[in-house]
């Protein structure tokens, strides 16, 4: 049966066939047809790779060689819209799409080089190989990573929201479309299956636009995964399902063959669920914690291609990441969408037509988004960006666009309306779903949130980042000086930092209400034991509740924001390592320094705090020096060395650098810092364990020569973060300044060339809204 009878057929027109299937001859090259979709099999012999310019032989006419200088230039453009459009804020996906089309056809012919990329049938049918080949692996990742138990803990509202935006925008494309085919039914045929990728949803889609947007865990984030997923799997149904039955219909399947064929569905899903299932958990035992998958269990994944589960899918995914997304299948599969990209074959009519039924389906999308969320009484910011999210296109709705045209589906005109239009909504939506959704907005407070704020509360409450486990003594041993008691305790809120990797849906964690079900230890549960021994040992004076966040680096700040936003903590505690193979924590280091609600410090830990004992109230045991040159950041820091002072056991040191040259531009900060040396000394004035010198520097090269003969006695250093560049205090040192995150003074302070040999926490005070206005 060839295209123009299958059409016929579908629309409801006769056809004359008497068979289904045509197999040529078995010599080779040979041509061949099943259910109207052409195939053909080529022999490359010895002209596959080209012998070299050198020896006169074009490489663009051998089939290797033409192939490679297209992935190349696919390669190297999109990497040139990534960057010009990275300011933008633009998805990868349009910087993709929009190398495929500058390498299609009709824009070769729009700048006179039509000729530059014509495919013979070899290079067609390597195409089509690496077509099939990434629509397998891209469909075997979103197995890995699709986490579909999450459904079971998704709310009411995810439910109502993926439930519409998968109805509603059927309900209003589907009428729109059987009233075209009244009147056209080869047209109407076609249209029909637009409406049907215009009204699917891709749950992968959605997943990469939140990452690229740095949205993935925030509260709208989750909220559209969840939505997503549920949209998802329904749309996924409907169109095989759909597709299947009218395939079966006008090629007349008899029943007996779609039961074989459900028969073996069937038998194939009950031995991944009863076989390969408990074969992979036995896997995943054999893995130890933190360690990727071995070879062996790489190739038993990809050879039965079954639906593996962390850690093997993480595994897998970093394995298959270079393969897919740089270097072979997706700049393939951007070259082969290009080329059946065509705009001068677009009639205003048909344009028209498919322009109508992608407006339908977006508003039902949007529609299906917005109605549910407004009666979950959320902003109408919030709701209208979540029916964008969940209305965007992307590379797996082309992967079908692509896929629909080979099955002759759709028409290369209708291909190409739909896959233009794709990258102008994404184009378009992406930059307003930023303008609308900013999570880091609800971080800024007008009410202070502070160690100085919290030194008249009776509890001070503190939250601590975790993302190794050797961390984990170093928090407790900081916690110890702060000084708890039980009339003045310390609620701490432990927070286990995991990166998201091989799924798409990051997750979570309350401990507080999540029971184990293993009885394997892992890494989060050996830190919990850890505190809650700790907790033992203080009798009271210190509370903790546990929480874990497996969350993309790039956005994992959120998670932290909201914790110590929703447990109104005065300060955040991050370690910190200056090793660039950690570059990742750097990052989100950054990133919590911009957005963090309460003040912050920034752990570097020398692995000089030991377990120091206090039994002797007589005798002090723990030396905290705080280096104090003015401002809030350093009367922040000040503030928490007063506090830990109040421990019998530790003796408090301060130096105040003073600039021999500085003019005073800011009368107010000045009187601040006037007030809280004035106050340390009231406080020297009772207790003997404290210790107050200033030093007048003339420049920076004199700041470092203070810092760096600095006695090694100190066990622990407080320091404020920012300071100005302009001030003499640093003058000649911001160039050599490695570490940003942690101030000019910080990094030298946690410098190896340092002579004291003490852990650092560098600290930044919380800015609030009055501060932000006072600066302007």
């Amino acid at each position: 049966m060839n295209t123009t009878n299958f059409t016929a057929a579908a629309a409801g027109l006769p056809f004359n066939s008497t068979t289904n299937t045509t197999f040529a001859t078995a010599m080779l090259p040979f041509n061949f047809s099943v259910f109207g979709m052409p195939f053909s099999c080529d022999k490359f012999g010895n002209s596959v790779t080209s012998k070299g310019v050198f020896l006169n032989d074009n490489p663009l006419l051998r089939p290797v060689s033409f192939f490679l200088s297209q992935l190349g230039i696919a390669v190297l453009l999109t990497a040139l819209f990534r960057r010009l459009l990275k300011p933008l804020k633009q998805p990868r996906f349009v910087a993709e799409m929009l190398a495929g089309i500058m390498m299609s056809p009709s824009m070769l012919q729009l700048i006179g080089k039509e000729d530059l990329f014509v495919s013979t049938s070899k290079e067609t049918n390597m195409m089509h190989v690496l077509e099939n080949l990434g629509l397998t692996t891209f469909s075997f990742i979103i197995g890995i990573r699709t986490d579909v138990s999450v459904i079971r803990s998704a709310g009411k509202l995810p439910w109502a929201i993926g439930i519409l935006s998968f109805v509603l925008p059927l309900a209003f494309v589907l009428p729109f479309t059987e009233f075209i085919k009244k009147s056209n039914p080869i047209g109407g045929f076609f249209l029909y299956w637009v409406s049907v990728l215009a009204a699917s949803s891709s749950f992968q889609v959605t997943s990469y636009l939140l990452e690229d947007l740095k949205l993935l865990n925030s509260e709208i984030g989750r909220l559209a995964m969840s939505s997503a997923l549920v949209s998802n799997i329904g749309s996924w149904v409907f169109t095989v399902y759909n597709a299947f039955f009218t395939w079966a219909n006008y090629l007349q399947f008899h029943k007996a063959d779609y039961y074989k064929m459900e028969i073996l569905r069937v038998i194939m899903v009950l031995g991944i669920v009863f076989g390969l299932r408990p074969f992979m958990f036995w896997l995943m035992r054999k893995i130890p914690e933190g360690k990727s998958i071995k070879e062996s269990h790489f190739f038993i994944m990809i050879a039965w291609l079954c639906h593996p589960v962390p850690p093997l899918g993480s595994g897998i995914v970093q394995k298959l990441e270079m393969f897919i997304s740089s270097s072979v299948l997706l700049p393939a599969y951007i070259v082969d969408v290009g080329r059946y990209i065509n705009v001068f074959i677009i009639t205003e009519a048909n344009f028209t037509l498919v322009e109508a039924v992608i407006l339908l389906a977006f508003l039902g999308k949007l529609a299906g988004a917005v109605v549910p969320s407004l009666i979950g009484r959320m902003p109408f910011k919030d709701c209208f960006a979540i029916g964008l999210i969940l209305s965007a296109q992307g590379f797996y709705d082309v992967l079908f666009f692509k896929l629909y045209l080979r099955f002759n589906l759709i028409t290369e005109e209708f291909y190409t309306i739909l896959t233009v239009m794709a990258v102008v909504s994404e184009a378009i939506m992406t930059p307003l779903v930023c303008y609308l959704y900013d999570p880091s907005k609800r971080y800024l407070n007008y009410k202070r949130r502070t160690i100085q704020q919290a030194s008249n509360e009776s509890e001070l409450r503190v939250l601590l980042c975790v993302y190794e486990e050797d961390q984990v003594f170093s928090l407790m041993n900081l916690l110890k000086a702060s000084h708890p008691t039980r009339e003045r305790p310390i609620g701490a809120f432990v927070l286990d930092l995991i990166e998201l990797v091989g799924r798409d849906h990051p997750l979570f964690i309350n401990h507080q209400f999540h029971q184990r079900q293993s009885s394997t230890l892992t890494r989060t549960d050996r830190i919990i034991s850890a505190f809650n021994q700790y907790e033992l040992r203080c009798e009271g004076s210190i509370r903790h509740q546990f929480y874990t966040t497996i969350a993309p680096y790039i956005s994992m700040h959120d998670d932290i924001g909201t914790v110590a936003l929703e447990k109104s903590t005065s300060l955040l505690i991050i370690p910190y390592h200056k090793s660039d193979a950690v570059s990742n924590i750097k990052g989100v280091v950054r990133n919590v320094l911009d957005k963090a609600p309460c003040s912050v410090g920034i752990l570097v830990d020398k692995k000089i705090i030991m377990h120091w004992r206090s039994d002797s109230r007589n005798q002090s045991q723990f030396h905290v020096c705080v280096i104090f040159y003015g401002g809030p950041d350093s009367r922040e820091s000040l503030a928490y060395g007063m506090r830990m002072v109040e421990n019998p056991a530790i003796r408090l040191s301060v130096i105040r650098l003073i600039a021999e040259d500085e003019f005073i531009t800011d009368m107010l900060e000045t009187k601040l810092d006037i007030k809280m040396i004035h106050d340390l000394r009231t406080m020297s004035d009772d207790n003997q364990r404290i210790e107050y010198r200033e030093l007048i520097v003339k420049d920076g090269v004199e700041t470092s020569s203070v810092l760096f003969s600095l006695d090694d006695h100190y066990d622990f250093m407080l320091v404020g973060r920012r300071l100005d560049n302009d001030s003499p205090l640093v003058a000649g040192l911001t160039d050599w300044s490695y570490a940003h995150e942690l101030g000019i003074i910080g990094d030298m302070l946690a410098s190896s060339d340092m002579k004291n040999s003490a852990s650092v926490l560098v600290v930044q005070q919380q800015t609030t809204v009055e501060d932000l206005a006072h600066k302007s």
